[in-house]
């Protein structure tokens, strides 16, 4: 019985990881260990999206975002389209090779923080159609970005 307890989480398991929402926790960084609030969506295919929210020192915030598609190309910059079901925020991303994500730098006060806050879900497009659309749960995240922010200087 505890056998066949174990084996089905074990198949559980990997659905069950994407079925949380946003989480903060210390993720190491190319400085050390770093504050992330983030929330992965389902993969697809090999790929699993990831929106990553940290704070960036004097500039503020620091948004990343690992799309569904390894479509970016090192000196890309793109409009995003970030929505949710009260309201919407554009961002201008760079792709940056390091990491093969496109990263926005923006004050604490942005809207946008306040929009991953809000809601159930929030989608991603970008406004060319040069890059897949995708949607993230928006669960948890009030208290994740909550977390961060209370370490950001």
């Amino acid at each position: 019985m505890r056998r066949a307890v174990l084996c089905l989480a074990l198949i559980l398991l990997p659905s069950l990881a994407y079925a949380d929402g946003w989480v903060a926790q210390k993720e190491d960084d190319e400085g050390g260990p770093v504050m992330v609030a983030s929330v992965s969506a389902d993969p697809v295919g090999k790929i699993t999206p990831t929106l990553r929210l940290m704070c960036d020192g004097a500039k503020g915030m620091m948004l990343r975002y690992d799309m569904a598609s390894d479509d970016g190309q090192p000196g890309s910059e793109a409009d995003f389209l970030f929505e949710n079901e009260v309201t919407q925020g554009r961002l201008h991303m760079a792709y940056e090779a390091m990491d093969g994500a496109f990263a926005a730098y923006f004050p604490k006060t942005d809207p946008i923080v306040t929009l991953l806050q809000t809601g159930t879900d929030v989608l991603v497009s970008e406004s060319s159609g040069n890059y897949p659309a995708q949607t993230f749960s928006l669960t948890g995240s009030s208290k994740a970005i909550g977390t961060l922010l209370k370490g950001c200087k």
